[in-house]
């Protein structure tokens, strides 16, 4: 039993140092007492290669799918910290003094995650936000 296990590990050895990319091994069959060999053919792994070209339309094709889905924009102004009493002393007619300098660019969040920054216009009687940069990837724009 000993011998059987010893020639299954001497096997194990020799088909791991192989001297050619093709080789025949012999391996101790263990249900034959007789001593009989099996052949062993050991071959490379051989694997497909991938098209890039491929990889790119789908990734164009997936965001087009994806385009229709609606998403929370928000622009913030500014912050500030205040405290409990500071809020609940809060009125109409009431300043909330921002961190932020007049004229200084806002954030554009899209589902609270920062994505461009811009400038504040007016649209007749209307705000809006001019983007002036982008934290977009630039193969996704």
């Amino acid at each position: 039993m000993e011998d059987n296990i010893q020639n299954d590990i001497d096997a194990g050895i020799k088909q791991s140092e192989p001297n050619d990319s093709t080789f025949d091994e012999t391996k101790q069959d263990n249900s034959d007492e007789k001593g009989t060999a099996e052949l062993v053919t050991v071959r490379p792994v051989r694997f497909q290669e991938f098209d890039e070209i491929v990889e790119n339309r789908s990734i164009k094709k997936n965001l087009d799918i994806l385009q229709d889905i609606p998403m929370h924009v928000s622009v913030e102004l500014g912050r500030t910290k205040s405290s409990i009493k500071e809020v609940m002393d809060l009125e109409e007619g009431s300043i909330v003094e921002l961190e932020k300098i007049a004229g200084e660019q806002v954030e554009i969040f899209v589902n609270e995650k920062l994505v461009a920054k811009g400038e504040v216009i007016v649209i007749e009687d209307k705000f809006g936000v001019r983007v002036t940069s982008t934290s977009l990837p630039k193969s996704i724009v």
